[in-house]
């Protein structure tokens, strides 16, 4: 559930931006959110089974809290980093 409020607040920051700056926003917007959740879906499939085992051994932790969410952090800091190669202002 977070990580689909995310993905939306994600895309509708790329909408804004892309208003702001005169590109055509429903395809930013589309961007932002690919650019978040394909990597969140590789995080998922490809790391999180094995942090999810090694929590297993040690329980009680806030490792297990960190385990569950990493993949929005994972997906907020791509999309960010997309973002930013974005809408970057070419150098006259």
């Amino acid at each position: 559930m977070i990580g689909t409020i995310t993905a939306f607040l994600i895309a509708y920051w790329f909408y804004k931006s892309a208003e702001a700056t005169g590109r055509n926003p429903l395809s930013s917007a589309g961007l932002g959110f690919l650019a978040y959740l394909i990597p969140c879906i590789a995080w998922t499939l490809a790391v999180t089974p094995g942090l999810r085992d090694a929590v297993e051994h040690n329980p009680g932790t806030l490792s297990g809290l960190f385990v569950n969410y990493a993949y929005i952090l994972v997906g907020a800091g791509c999309a960010a980093g997309v973002k930013f190669l974005h809408f970057r202002q070419a150098k006259p």
